[in-house]
């Protein structure tokens, strides 16, 4: 009888308890809890840490004075449109180093030689030779004229284009090229300039638009020999053939950019059309537009080159041609259009902000096509 007792109170408690739940934890509020709390967890981004200030790191926000009583006198200055001056040190490929000067003071520094004043990175160097010096994080918050930022990695920047956070408060990306997985080239910079670049995902705030200053129609050569340069340079770290360049490639480069501009409703849709019309009107790296891969082979197509045979980019705006270079060599997709072994022409048309890159294989390389076929 005790027993059974017993067993009726333990009934009417657990009945009570299951229809008594829904009233004081219904099933909607219990759901919305969880959710929110797997929306804190998420969002919640762990501190980084800053590494010690050293080599080019140090001159970042110092003046243009201090790196040449340094270095020396650069080889090459040169004016852009983007409101900062160019200077290009190295006379061998190896060597080659870029600095951004604004005002008189540098911005930053662009290192694809493997100097001491890199350290503690050298080119060449893997991604897990620098996870054993230094953890490397996905998210990073700071302060800006008093503007919040918050920047996320996705997983691809964190194996190709880590941030690196300097205790002097400026930045370094590492870019690690998609075919070796070696460094290949570090840049340096202060915030306003990782804000004008962004090639991260930016959770809070917003890029910082890029500087309307007067620009000169037509097509800029310097431009267009500097970024063959630097193309060549990482083909060669990668141990692939350097691409040609002659006066054919050049005017086809030019002639195709052109034609996207003329015929552009033969190429694009008229969403994409829009979306390139908005970009012009943003200028900010976030609103960058670039043409797919079926868009430029229709753009080879309007412009009669054979599409099996060349190959190419297209983007803009762009505010430091060396920096949209190495992220595309970074960047498993447009890396594979510059991992061909054949040998190949290249033509490079720069107009303004935009920059059209067209690949072609050389006459040897085509005849043999031909003659194949």
């Amino acid at each position: 009888m005790k027993r059974f007792l017993a067993f009726l109170g333990v009934f009417f408690v657990v009945l009570i308890g299951g229809y008594l739940q829904p009233v004081f934890f219904p099933a909607e509020k219990m759901q919305q809890e969880a959710d929110n709390g797997r929306q804190k967890v998420s969002h919640t981004a762990l501190p980084y840490e800053e590494i010690a200030t050293s080599g080019y790191a140090a001159y970042i926000g110092k003046q243009a004075s201090d790196f040449v009583a340094t270095f020396g006198e650069p080889i090459e200055k040169q004016n852009t449109a983007m409101g900062y001056e160019l200077w290009s040190y190295g006379e061998k490929d190896e060597d080659y180093l870029e600095i951004n000067i604004e005002n008189g003071t540098i911005s930053a520094i662009k290192a694809l030689n493997d100097s001491k004043s890199t350290a503690p990175f050298s080119i060449g160097m893997s991604l897990s030779d620098v996870s054993e010096l230094m953890t490397i994080y996905s998210n990073f918050g700071f302060k800006y004229k008093e503007n919040k930022y918050n920047i996320e990695l996705m997983e691809e920047d964190m194996n190709y284009r880590p941030l690196i956070a300097f205790d002097n408060k400026t930045f370094a990306i590492l870019f690690f090229n998609h075919g070796t997985g070696k460094l290949s080239a570090v840049t340096y910079l202060d915030k306003k300039t990782l804000l004008k670049l962004m090639p991260y995902q930016l959770i809070e705030g917003e890029a910082i638009p890029l500087p309307t200053v007067q620009q000169v129609n037509g097509f800029d050569p310097v431009k267009s020999n500097r970024v063959i340069q630097v193309i060549n340079l990482l083909k060669l770290k990668e141990k692939l053939p350097t691409y040609h360049v002659n006066t054919e490639s050049q005017k086809n480069a030019q002639r195709l950019f052109e034609t996207l501009n003329k015929s552009q409703k033969n190429i694009l849709s008229s969403e994409r059309a829009e979306n390139w019309a908005f970009s012009k009107e943003q200028l900010t790296v976030t609103n960058t537009f670039t043409l797919t891969n079926d868009e430029y082979q229709k753009l080879l197509k309007v412009g009669h080159l054979d599409k099996k045979k060349a190959t190419g980019m297209y983007t803009e705006p762009i505010y430091d041609p060396t920096f949209t270079v190495l992220s595309w060599f970074s960047d498993s997709l447009y890396h594979s259009r510059f991992a061909h072994e054949e040998n190949e022409n290249i033509g490079v048309a720069f107009s303004k902000v935009s920059m059209l890159v067209l690949l072609q294989e050389t006459e040897k390389e085509i005849s043999q096509t031909e003659e194949s076929e």
